[in-house]
């Protein structure tokens, strides 16, 4: 369990110890081992992994380095001390890698030098710099301002060229500041000077926010129509921003009042197709929006803005243009002039290839780049023109068409990422004035209002207000929830109802749900699977060998003769374009990217491609019973208080002059027995209950505490617990007082030695509990067990038609439970499940036992990155609620937390479903099988696309464009058909992966 543990603890990387670790020297406080976050557009195929890890790795102060092929994105662990994401944008550009820096983890405290003693002289001051052109601008202005004493802190919006300053305005003012910038040519001007002002508050910016409601926006699929209607009327100038909102049919614009006002785009929207009223006007609200510093924000909903970026080179284009030209040579004799064109093409489609060629060579390394410069080259010496431009401009316009092609993957992650909030409607507790904040500006304890449309910004707790929050970013579940004052609510979930929500925040944004969430996607996206690793050896293997065949090819036969050596030269150049792995390295990773998109939109969280790959792979299932086949959510049945007890004596914990008469009343509504002063009694047994199972978190607790809330029964402020301790399996045991409390089930009080004294008849009763179903469970107080209770959990709805549809599946399903025996086969024979596949009245310990047994009558896990390579019985998947399975969990092959503690599972878990619905396990093993069919497809396409060109090629049969055709064709084939997996907009929220035939009963 521990080597789980420490294996997946870099994910969590809230709770690491290295992340945010301060060092002070000489006064500069700088901070170690952050995060950065590169978008690198010169990766063009797997094939630059090799590269970028060569050029990262070696440098001083990087520690780990992960890429994300088909985003383009480069996760980067540093020292920001030692090696800051500038240094290391300038490492990736220098070899061509042109790179922009999405996150630099080190930013925000760039510096913190020379700090007064007198905290309340220090404000902030916001500067426009001329002359920072660029992110490369901001080394330079830190030199000049570090040697000032009283700047406390720098940092830098370098697209809207502003720098905040915090600075003590007694020791150094916001001009002398300015002047020193101006003076060293950076020509700064002061944009707020908040030292004067007396306080220090964020910066804000000319634009405002308010908010439209669309009146007839039918369909989500409209919102692309409404973006291209909004950036084809109003320039970012007008309209920086959209955010859009489907459930609460809003739209959020950030605007400048002063030249566009919020009435001018609700009559744009209008005179078209949409009807769009204004909820909030910014303008007369006053709802400025800050000054953002980090990353530019970016429209949400446009889910063509990927697309449009990647547009084709010029060069490119005329590269095109000129082949097709020269190909007309072939059609006419007297055209044959037109084949110079060719060149051209050459001219205009080869040096970026030529570039990224030369600059791997001077790296000793051979990719993709080199064999078709050579190739190109090759051609051009054996005067063969068309074919040399064929060659370079399809391999040029291969990345546009790659980019064309994962362009949908691209926008489900981005989703995902924009999930994040970004902003707050802060409420000042003194003034009650309310002020758009970043929302990584937010505390814990801070309260925020939370409007309709908005996001709210952190994990809280409503404490105002009641309306319907849209939780399908989190859970995929795309009925609202109606939340009220004391519900807890998740950031990153959106206020929907027509009522504000004041929330106060128990988290900061960076720890909320939502969070955790993205940084485990972005994570899984990086990590590479098994699968992925032995292809790249293969591929490692496979190019030197054909690559070494095309030179022997290319040189040797002119050994026989110079027709026999072009013969030959022309198949070795095709076999070296036949030899380019991109479509064989990409046919995995793009099928993982569109898998854990498509559950990541569900509101599942799978852990990377390995444990996607393995629950295609699952044969065994085990299931926890309560929380995960059941509701979780149990009922108060039965209480009866142990009349042996008072028979015997009177307890000496019973207060003073209580009777010890037997009458025997009983209360059908309340399905009590109760005695001559009973209510006292119950009320002293419920106090004792509630007091002991107030701390924890199992549901059977929950539901003892809230039958006292039903009694109104208070715990007496002056009763304490102490040494309160859990029983695993069994029960709880604390002090009150002087006197010792236990409270749990059957096997507790046998092993205590004190159930013995419970009457006959009063075990008849329990016997006759278990067997309709129900949790039956004890408590003692000093040794005397005086009272006992019955609970009982529903099955989920959806429990029996998932088990029926696993078995269908061929999957082996079994439950595990530590509940009785009576129990465990009453809620199995309402779910579907056999006998002799019930595992009861289990410890926890006894519950990893019969996981191992399941993996083979082995007792040491068989890991996932072992999966690739086969296994006859296939593997063992282990469900729980993540409150009382964590053992269990971690020891199964692949472990699922679901329902109330998926959250705090979401680390520990290989797999986790954000909400309760089971169906999510039968769509999580059918995407697992999917994604297994669809990497077997691309593997086979792959390898059969290369073996049929090179049967053509030494038959005689093949060309150079033919050749580069059915490479950069398979690339596209293989693409696409993983991007299969991802849902359409409509079946975004479908769970239905397999439907029964009724008159076959069995699985279409």
């Amino acid at each position: 369990a521990c080597a789980k543990v420490c294996c997946n603890s870099h994910v969590n990387y809230y709770d690491r110890s290295d992340i945010g670790l301060e060092t002070e020297v000489a006064g500069i406080t700088e901070v170690r081992n952050v995060d950065s976050k590169f978008h690198v557009r010169g990766i063009c195929c797997s094939s630059e992994i090799p590269a970028i890890n060569s050029i990262l790795e070696p440098a001083t102060g990087v520690h780990r380095v992960q890429i994300n092929v088909t985003t383009k994105i480069v996760f980067v662990n540093h020292n920001s001390g030692v090696v800051t994401a500038q240094e290391i944008k300038h490492m990736l550009d220098k070899e061509g890698f042109s790179t922009s820096i999405k996150i630099d983890g080190g930013q925000n405290t760039l510096i913190s030098c020379h700090k007064s003693d007198d905290s309340s002289r220090i404000r902030k001051s916001d500067f426009h710099v001329n002359g920072m052109c660029c992110a490369s601008e901001i080394p330079i202005i830190e030199k000049i301002l570090q040697e000032w004493e009283g700047i406390s802190k720098l940092s830098f919006n370098t697209p809207l060229r502003l720098m905040h300053v915090e600075h003590d305005h007694v020791t150094v003012t916001a001009k002398e500041i300015s002047d020193a910038l101006t003076a060293q040519g950076f020509e700064a001007t002061i944009r707020e000077n908040y030292g004067s002002m007396g306080m220090l508050k964020p910066g804000v910016s000319q634009f405002v926010e308010s908010t439209l409601i669309i009146k007839n926006w039918n369909s989500e699929n409209q919102t692309g129509d409404v973006h291209k209607l909004m950036r084809s009327k109003f320039t970012k100038k007008k309209v920086q921003r959209m955010i859009f909102n489907f459930p609460s049919r809003t739209l959020k614009i950030d605007h400048n009042p002063e030249i566009c006002s919020a009435f001018t785009v609700a009559e744009t929207i209008s005179t078209n197709d949409f009807r769009a009223n204004i909820l909030v006007d910014g303008a007369s609200g006053g709802w400025h929006v800050p000054v953002q510093v980090g990353e530019t924000e970016l429209d949400e909903g446009d889910e063509t803005a990927d697309m449009l970026h990647a547009k084709v080179d010029p060069l490119v284009f005329l590269s095109g243009i000129c082949w097709l030209t020269s190909m007309l040579s072939f059609r006419n004799e007297n055209w044959e002039f037109l084949k110079w064109f060719a060149l051209l093409s050459v001219a205009f489609g080869i040096p970026k290839t030529a570039m990224k060629a030369f600059r791997t060579l001077r790296r000793a390394q051979f990719d993709a780049n080199c064999m078709m410069l050579f190739a190109t080259l090759g051609a051009i010496g054996l005067q063969d023109y068309t074919e040399a431009a064929s060659v370079s401009f399809l391999f040029s316009i291969s990345e546009w068409l790659e980019s064309l092609a994962t362009s949908r993957a691209r926008n489900a992650l981005s989703a995902i990422v924009q999930l994040r909030p970004e902003r707050a409607n802060l409420v000042d507790i003194d003034t009650g004035e309310i002020a758009i904040v970043s929302a990584a500006a937010l505390s814990v304890g801070s309260f925020v209002i939370v409007r309709t449309g908005d996001k709210i910004p952190c994990d809280g707790v409503v404490v105002d207000g009641k309306s319907a929050v849209d939780e399908s970013s989190l859970t995929g579940e795309s009925r609202p929830v109606r939340k009220g004052p004391n519900d807890e609510v998740s950031g990153g979930t959106i206020n929907i109802g027509t009522t504000p929500l004041r929330v106060k925040n128990v988290s900061t944004v960076n720890n909320s749900a939502v969070s955790r969430l993205i940084q485990l996607v972005e994570e899984a996206q990086a990590n590479r699977s098994p699968t992925e690793k032995m292809v790249d050896r293969v591929a490692k293997i496979y190019t030197p060998i054909v690559v070494l065949l095309a030179f022997s090819m290319c040189t040797f036969p002119w050994l026989a003769g110079t027709e026999v050596g072009k013969y030959w030269t022309k198949l070795g150049l095709i076999t070296i374009v036949i030899a380019c792995p991109c479509a064989l390295i990409i046919s995995t990773p793009i099928t993982y990217v569109a898998g854990l998109a498509a559950t990541a939109q569900r509101g599942i969280i799978v852990k990377g491609g390995a444990h996607l790959e393995a629950l295609g792979k699952v044969k065994k299932i085990a299931f926890d019973k309560t929380g995960t086949l059941t509701q979780g959510n149990f009922a108060l049945l039965h209480q009866m208080f142990l009349v042996t007890v008072l028979r015997e004596r009177k307890c000496k914990w019973l207060s003073d002059g209580l009777t010890t008469s037997y009458a025997c009343h009983y209360c059908v509504h309340a399905s009590f027995y109760f005695y001559t002063n009973c209510r006292l009694l119950i009320e002293i047994r419920l106090e004792y209950l509630a007091l002991m199972e107030s701390s924890s978190s199992h549901p059977l607790a929950l539901a003892l505490a809230q039958a006292a809330r039903n009694e109104n029964v208070t715990v007496n402020k002056n009763l304490k617990v102490s040494n309160h301790s859990l029983i695993e399996g069994e029960g709880i045991v604390g002090n009150v007082g002087e006197l010792t409390v236990y409270v749990g089930n059957e096997r507790l009080f046998k092993r205590l030695d004190i159930f013995k004294s419970i009457s006959n008849i009063d075990v008849g009763i329990s016997d006759t509990w278990c067997k309709n179903g129900g949790t039956v469970g004890y408590m003692s107080i000093d040794g005397d067990v005086v009272c006992m209770y019955c609970v009982q959990d529903a099955a989920r709805e959806e429990s029996r038609e998932v088990v029926c549809a696993l078995k269908l599946m061929g999957i082996e399903t079994v439950m595990l439970t530590g509940d009785n025996q009576h129990s465990a086969l009453a809620v199995a024979r309402e779910v579907g499940l056999a006998d002799e596949d019930i595992h009861s009245q289990l410890l926890p310990k006894e519950k990893l036992d019969i996981i191992a047994e399941l993996k083979f009558m082995k007792n040491t896990k068989n890991s996932p990155s072992s999966f690739c390579r086969g296994h006859e019985n296939g593997f063992v998947l282990m469900v729980g609620d993540g409150v009382n399975d964590a053992p269990a969990l971690v020891i199964a092959d692949i472990g699922v937390a679901m329902g109330a503690g998926a959250a705090l599972a979401m680390e520990m878990s290989d797999v986790t479903l954000m909400d309760s619905n089971l169906k999510k396990l039968l769509y999580c093993v059918q995407i697992g099988q999917k994604t297994n069919r669809v990497i077997i497809e691309n593997l086979t396409f792959s390898f059969a696309a290369k073996a049929i060109v090179m049967g053509f090629t030494f038959a005689g049969k093949a060309s150079l464009w033919a050749a580069i055709a059915s490479d950069v064709g398979a690339m596209l084939v293989v693409t696409l058909n993983g991007m299969k997996l991802l849902p359409s907009k409509e079946k975004r929220n479908d769970l239905v992966g397999y439907e029964f035939e009724k008159n076959k009963g069995v699985l279409s």
